[in-house]
């Protein structure tokens, strides 16, 4: 019958039709679960469809028509769908292989990547599936969204399969049975779709993520009395992740703080001395050493020396290749530009080993970055130019999805990776003299800061510093080509900024300068008193009394200044930070350090935004008069 035509064999692999191509027909790795019987019946209905050209086959691989495999679905049974679909999910588990640490796997898993998305989709279709085939439907979803992220940059895609997977975690959980193990699967999958949010520079909802996450698996653990060792290592894993997090929102003394847990929880497992321990101990002292080169001034020799101790523990192609690139970061910064010159050109080969014909890939891009940044700093010009082409090509094709709804192929995505490599070939055909072709490439991310800034993301002060560097370029160039009109044009647009992000109004200056000084200048006292609490080393003795009530008595005073002071962003910052605090004050040293730093560092961002100069270090004690 029609019902029998979803099946799978040692021999061949038919689908509903969603994908053209069809797997090699090759025997399963794992074919205990279907007996000699179903493989000879299903071999006979093979043999059947092409018997009749109801399938057609070439270079080992099946097709379908559309209309047929529609016709076959809806001649089926519940029942007999049901079925048909416990079997695909059967056949996806024993001939997917990928694992992310084994680029070996990923050519062979691309192969059939759109036929587990297509049975995953299928999968949530049928409520009554029993909650161990909703189960592997899931993680087999979970894994195509980490594969499409990892190996094709194919970030919308990901996130589609990650989401996928936890609707399907949902509604196997809500059947009540073997909830424990929907519950550690979905902590696996919001972890990867924390990261995949991340990389789409979506970092609200990457946190949000992360940390729904976190809380699963710390629930997990306190019910297993911390015995679990792959629980211990995803609460390390989302720790990291965290950390990563907030390095790229720059708040760096929260992103080591979770890095810094991270490293002590893997180096405290059983398993320290394993390969994958290591790699993953090499993945977050990376991270840290990036934490030491963004600090101002930077710690480039700490950032060296833990960057030296990564590579000294990672095997794995992708990682080194990625320390590499950040020890020529350093060397750069260090003025030592042939060594990073070898360092570049070494990750560069190691990523072009990993990702073979995907030359289109993010980290290709990041080192053609570098070797741009590097030419430039020779004075290498030309090859400069040729470096940052390289990478706006790659990062045109990888960000296309952010391009704006009803955009034109050639116009560029909306994204602030794009932005900066488009500013540095404006800086280097402005050193080459080609004044137009600069003025031609800076208004390209002229356009993309503004639409950017206009979205209101958390990221804005760092876009505004762009936006006024740009404009800077602009008139530069328009100098050079005697536009004095455009000239004047600029000026006067970038001025206009300026006074905007000064004073938004003259109303709402004259109430800043009337009343809320005093408020500005409570709130970073309180911010001082709250980071010297959050970094004792004990939190316990004579010195943690002293520390928390100076603490407590500065908040009350702050409250006084917030009721006094007007409506408008700093109160609300204020109001938010003094919250925060007194909401964590009481708890243990470990839990109350992370989210007062992290309340330090939101305000310390709205401070310098009305224009306070704001020191993150801790002064030692005043001398007494």
């Amino acid at each position: 019958t029609a019902a029998a035509l979803l099946f799978v064999s040692q021999d061949s692999f038919l689908f509903d039709g969603h994908s053209n191509n069809q797997p090699d027909t090759t025997a399963p790795s794992t074919p205990n679960s279907f007996s000699s019987f179903e493989y000879e019946q299903a071999n006979l209905v093979w043999d059947i469809l092409k018997s009749f050209s109801l399938i057609s086959v070439k270079d080992g691989k099946g097709t379908i028509h559309r209309l047929m495999s529609q016709a076959m679905r809806y001649s089926q049974s519940d029942e007999e769908a049901r079925g048909n679909v416990t079997i695909c999910i059967d056949a996806m588990r024993s001939m997917w292989t990928f694992k992310p640490e084994r680029p070996d796997t990923w050519k062979e898993s691309q192969s059939i990547l759109e036929h587990v998305k297509s049975v995953a989709a299928h999968s949530l279709e049928y409520h009554d599936l029993s909650p161990e085939y909703i189960l592997r439907a899931g993680q087999l979803s979970k894994e195509a969204g980490v594969f499409s992220a990892m190996s094709l940059n194919a970030f919308v895609e990901a996130q589609a399969s990650l989401e996928m997977s936890l609707k399907l975690l949902d509604s196997g959980a809500a059947k009540g049975r073997r909830n424990a193990a929907f519950q550690k699967a979905k902590a696996e999958t919001l972890h990867e779709l924390g990261r995949v949010l991340r990389y789409q520079a979506n970092y609200s909802e990457s946190e949000q993520s992360l940390r729904e996450a976190l809380q699963i698996s710390n629930r997990w653990n306190t019910n297993r009395k911390g015995n679990d060792p792959s629980v211990r290592k995803g609460i390390a894993d989302t720790l990291h992740e965290l950390g990563v997090l907030e390095v790229k929102k720059h708040n760096l003394d929260t992103a080591a703080l979770f890095l810094q847990q991270s490293l002590d929880m893997r180096r405290s497992s059983d398993q320290c001395t394993s390969d994958d321990t290591h790699a993953n101990c090499a993945s977050t002292l990376h991270q840290l050493a990036a934490i030491h080169v963004a600090r101002k001034p930077p710690s480039l020799e700490k950032a060296k020396t833990l960057l030296q101790e990564s590579l000294s523990l990672c095997q794995q192609i992708g990682q080194r290749a990625a320390t590499l690139k950040q020890l020529a970061r350093v060397s750069i910064r260090q003025g030592f530009l042939d060594k990073a010159d070898t360092y570049l050109e070494h990750a560069l080969e190691l990523y072009l080993e990993l990702y073979g014909d995907n030359k289109l890939h993010i980290n290709i891009a990041a080192v053609k970055f570098q070797q741009g940044a590097l030419a430039l700093q020779r004075e290498q010009l030309e090859e400069a130019w040729n470096h940052f082409s390289e990478c706006l090509r790659i990062r045109l094709h990888v960000y296309a999805y952010a391009r704006t709804v009803g955009s034109r192929e050639d116009e560029n995505p909306i994204h602030l990776e794009v932005s900066c490599v488009l500013h540095e070939l404006g800086c280097v055909g402005f050193s080459q003299k080609r004044y137009s072709r600069s003025m031609e490439v800076l208004r390209a991310e002229h356009d993309i800061l503004e639409k950017l800034e206009e979205s209101a993301t958390a990221q804005s002060e760092r876009l505004h510093q762009a936006r006024l560097t740009n404009l800077t370029w602009l008139r530069k160039c328009a100098k050079e080509l005697g536009q004095d009109d455009e000239v004047n044009r600029l000026v006067n647009e970038r001025t206009a900024m300026k006074k905007r992000s000064a004073r938004p109004t003259e109303g709402q200056a004259a109430v800043l300068q009337s009343d809320s000084v005093t408020l500005q200048w409570k709130a970073m006292e309180c911010r001082a008193l709250a980071r010297t609490f959050a970094l004792q080393k004990q939190s316990s003795g004579k010195n943690d009394i002293i520390e928390r009530e100076k603490l407590t008595r500065g908040l009350d005073e702050l409250l006084e200044e917030i009721t006094m002071a007007p409506q408008e962003s700093m109160k609300r910052a204020a109001a938010q930070f003094r919250e925060t605090v007194l909401s964590c004050i009481d708890k243990p040293m470990k839990e109350r350090r992370i989210s007062i730093l992290k309340a330090c560092d939101e305000l310390r961002d709205v401070l310098r935004a009305h224009g306070l100069q704001v020191s993150d270090s801790i002064n030692s004690k005043k001398k007494k008069k």
